[in-house]
């Protein structure tokens, strides 16, 4: 996956054979050489926060509940926030609030709440700073192994915490035995980053960071919407099995 952030993608006149020996004699020798130096110089310092919060879905609408109520409805309880999705107006109309417990009935006994993870992970604001100072010396060719490998470290930071969190629920049996069924997301399950179609407004972003409590591991949004530090995603965990991606 690092080849591809680094521009060294497969040319199609290139057989896979030519391009695997191309990969060993110039791309793992820089990427060891990357590997060794991060850890010399405490380049990247990974870090990651998740939690599990009750909720209950509305409509399009999720709301969530404070965590330390315990996992059954108290009668007048107060959602502590509440994310709105969009549905999709044509095929099966989804949407991710489908994938939870609705509120429920007033004329029959409340079942207990469902369960809403949510996640962060960065890969520290030394990545951020140190992929600079590169830029800003024209250390450009150093400036991209050392982004697009700061990018990847994260999104796989993010898987592990994904694959933590399907273990906790009682789902990491059912996880494939190979990279290669997991990239293609044969597990159940999928996180949604918001920002993306179906889950759109960035803005729910400041509400995830807030109930996470992200500024401990000192991740936070900026007023331009972006995450800082660079090199982070947050996501939410939807663990039903019919919950995969989708444009809304």
């Amino acid at each position: 996956m690092v080849a591809g952030q680094w521009q060294f993608r497969k040319p199609k006149e290139q057989s896979r054979e030519e391009y695997n020996d191309f990969l060993a004699e110039k791309v793992y020798p820089i990427l060891e050489t990357w590997k060794q130096r991060i850890i010399a110089e405490d380049l990247l310092q990974p870090q990651i926060a998740y939690g599990y919060f009750p909720c209950l879905s509305e409509g399009n609408s999720l709301h969530i509940y404070d965590p330390r109520g315990g996992d059954q409805p108290i009668e007048g309880s107060e959602a502590i926030a509440t994310f709105t999705f969009p549905r999709q107006k044509s095929l099966r109309r989804l949407c991710i609030s489908d994938f939870f417990l609705p509120t429920p009935d007033p004329r029959y006994p409340a079942p207990p709440f469902d369960v809403f993870p949510m996640q962060a992970v960065t890969v520290g604001e030394v990545a951020t700073e140190f992929a600079r100072k590169l830029f800003e010396a024209d250390q450009y060719t150093d400036y991209l192994y050392f982004h697009g490998l700061a990018v990847q470290v994260a999104e796989a930071l993010a898987e592990w915490t994904h694959a933590r969190i399907r273990r906790e629920l009682g789902f990491g049996d059912q996880d494939p035995d190979n990279i290669r069924d997991i990239l293609a997301q044969r597990y159940q399950g999928s996180r949604y980053g918001f920002g993306y179609p179906a889950c759109p407004n960035i803005q729910d972003q400041y509400k995830q960071l807030k109930l996470l409590g992200a500024d401990r591991i000192g991740l936070h949004m900026d007023e331009s919407e972006q995450l800082y530090p660079e090199q982070s995603t947050t996501a939410i965990v939807v663990y039903h099995p019919a919950a995969k991606y989708f444009s809304a």
